[in-house]
């Protein structure tokens, strides 16, 4: 193997060319199957840890030391454990870098992905430039029916956790597709046929295939998203279907991948078309919180799945709108589920996005009280209740920031009916007690449950709970519930008051809000994290 290539050789024979081109299929075989055996692993994993059973272990006499010192020499002890070990090393893969740039665990995997792809796109390429060339659009390719894979929501997988393997893998193959044109059109303008080559149709199809993808990759910006949700989804499905066709004429090597991955995606969207039920909903709009509820009556199969799912979050689309929201599916966490009405309640903050503001223009029309208005839901998704409940944490913190409120309590209702034995805690914080009305009126909030209303009883427009909370001393007010606190919550004594409470006791740490609130309180949970606490932390901002 040789690091220097001759971008123009001499003339190749057909037995060369043919050699050549078996070596780039059985590398791009290679590729294509190391990352279908690793999402096949991973996707075992996931099924075994959603349907493990809780477990239980028979108590065993052992003398235990009751004083804080013994205790915490057996922490002490704990920490040279090996599996106490995994799980620091496991808190430390999650943690999130500077800058926004994502966790830990997906730079170090796109790092050993990338370098194992290079591998091999050089692996035996010899000095030949155009082997090179060719490879690496090759070994890109094999990995797309893997990306589609991590984009299906058929199989109800978790959203976000398929989402940042789908953005890493995403990623690595557009920079494998950019150095396979650039180095392609280095070749044509060393080789003396620049512009001209590109004319040829066959080269049109792989150009109009990377602008494509480039404007995907643009599209996925977290600026654009923010800008335009329904810019980003329509571009992603439009190059998704756009991009397999293109390149099929383009390499016909390379067909096989595909087929399979166009065929993924055709099978997930029948699937969820399939899924997707059109029901009857009431609306209604509260200004005063800027809030939306929704109540959807909805098949018993959706009814039962919402039970023994809580806290899952399902897609919502309106079908009486054409056109802008053809494609267009907002996800929404089930707030409630009324078995025996047959009903499920969203509630959601009113943003700039189109969905929302459509569902409370028409919550605010004159007829809202009384009409029905058709949606189209798909779901339940990424319901994480079943992993907790096969943990059997001692102790369980809930924190929830404004609308986070529709994953926290259905949670805590979950947990308190099949872990009566734990140790709850719920924080709720929110601009105002207006946020908190279509729980309270709805009876879903528990009476241990702490709320801290953080404003003014003048609502502003914009949303506080959406800044960063940090600990500061909290008013009771005279006029609340023993359980109201005008004020920021104390992250600091909430989290060490559960932690201390038990040291050798398994803590379950649930947060759903806006991205500062989840990093404020796991900066404060990582303290006992490394100190080898066993800690089962999940932070839900998806939909909140």
């Amino acid at each position: 193997m040789t690091w220097t290539w001759d971008v123009v050789g001499g003339p190749i024979s057909p037995d060369e060319k043919h050699r050549r081109r078996e070596t780039i299929d059985s590398y791009a075989n290679i590729a294509h199957v190391s990352a279908l055996t690793v999402a096949a692993f991973a996707g075992a994993v996931m099924l075994f840890l959603r349907f493990r059973p809780a477990t239980t272990t028979p108590p065993v006499y052992a003398q235990v030391p009751t004083s804080p010192v013994a205790k915490a020499r057996r922490l002490r002890l704990r920490r040279f454990n090996a599996r106490h070990l995994l799980s620091r090393i496991r808190w430390w893969l999650d943690d999130d870098l500077p800058g926004g740039a994502g966790h830990r665990h997906e730079w170090i995997f796109g790092l050993v992905w990338a370098l194992w792809l290079l591998t091999l796109c050089v692996r035996d390429t010899g000095s030949d430039f155009l082997h090179l060339t060719k490879r690496f659009g090759a070994v890109a390719v094999s990995q797309l029916p893997t990306l589609y894979l991590l984009s299906l929501k058929a199989f109800g997988s978790s959203h976000e956790m398929l989402n940042r393997l789908h953005a890493v893998l995403g990623r690595l193959v557009g920079l494998l597709l950019l150095l396979h044109v650039v180095c392609y059109n280095y070749f044509f303008f060393v080789a003396g046929i620049w512009p001209k080559r590109l004319f040829d149709l066959v080269v049109v199809y792989g150009v109009v295939a990377f602008l494509a993808l480039l404007a995907l990759g643009l599209s996925a910006m977290a600026s654009v998203r923010r800008a335009s949700y329904r810019v980003f989804i329509r571009v992603h499905l439009v190059v998704a279907l756009l991009v397999p066709l293109l390149v099929f004429f383009h390499a016909p090597s390379v067909r096989l991948y595909l087929v399979e991955a166009f065929l993924a995606l055709i099978v997930d969207i029948s699937v969820r078309k399939l899924r997707s039920v059109n029901v009857p909903s009431t609306l209604v709009f509260r200004p005063d919180a800027n809030l939306v509820a929704v109540e959807a009556t909805v098949p018993p199969r959706i009814s039962r799945a919402l039970s023994d799912s809580p806290a899952a979050y399902v897609y919502v689309s309106l079908p009486q709108l054409s056109g802008a929201f053809d494609f267009l599916h907002n996800p929404f966490t089930v707030a409630s589920v009324d078995d025996n009405r047959g009903t499920l309640t969203l509630v959601a903050r009113v943003r700039n996005g189109p969905v929302t503001m459509t569902l409370a223009r028409l919550a605010s029309s004159s007829s809202s009280s009384t009409r029905k208005h058709p949606l189209i839901i798909d779901g339940p998704y990424g319901s994480i209740a079943l992993r907790l409940i096969a943990r059997c944490p001692s102790r369980v913190l809930l924190i929830a920031g404004g609308i986070g409120a529709t994953f926290i309590l259905p949670t805590h209702r979950f947990l308190r009916e099949h872990l009566p034995e734990a140790r709850l805690r719920l924080i709720w914080t929110v601009r105002d007690e207006a946020d908190t009305a279509w729980a309270t009126e709805a009876d879903l909030v528990p009476e241990d449950a702490q709320l801290f209303v953080t404003g003014s009883r003048t609502r502003p427009n914009d949303a506080i709970e959406m800044r960063p909370l940090s600990s500061s001393s909290t008013t009771t007010n005279s006029s609340s519930p023993p359980n109201h606190h005008r004020g920021r919550p104390d992250l600091d004594a909430i989290v060490d008051a559960v932690f201390r409470q038990g040291y050798e006791d398994p803590v379950a740490v649930l947060v759903c809000g806006p991205a500062g609130l989840a990093a404020d309180v796991r900066r404060r949970v990582r303290p006992w994290a490394m100190q080898g606490r066993d800690v089962w932390w999940h932070s839900e901002s998806f939909g909140c």
